[in-house]
């Protein structure tokens, strides 16, 4: 076994900073930044959708994160996505709750109004 990946990072408020880091960590650590700035960052998964006039668009983009030394809410394990420019962060239950929003949302919205489209584009009313 392995011993565990740390890094280092030089900060403004608590100088050199040793810290584990996660195996799920894809983020550089910045130097220059205060100690409860520094954050862990997992690998972004986005839903991908081709927009007339745009080409490609990522949105709902999501990752793990974890702020170590956060001195203001959780220093958990969470998962932030991107809703209308904001960023908030999700534990296993809100995600739970995000996951069948939308779900609900593609079932109850999205494909009966694409099935209404499809039938005035057919020439329905």
């Amino acid at each position: 076994m392995s011993a565990p990946r740390t890094v280092t990072v030089q900060t403004l408020d608590h100088g050199d900073v040793v810290l584990v880091e996660p195996s799920w960590c894809v983020a550089v650590h910045a130097d220059g930044n205060h100690r409860s700035g520094i954050r862990h960052g997992g690998a972004e998964y986005a839903a991908t959708v081709d927009v007339p006039g745009h080409g490609r668009v990522d949105f709902l983009k999501a990752n793990l994160c974890q702020f170590p030394f956060a001195e203001h809410g959780s220093r958990d394990v969470n998962v932030v996505v991107e809703i209308d420019g904001e960023h908030p962060e999700f534990d296993s239950a809100g995600l739970g709750d995000l996951a069948a929003a939308i779900t609900s949302h593609v079932l109850y919205g999205l494909l009966p109004l694409r099935a209404r489209l499809q039938s005035l584009e057919e020439g329905g009313e």
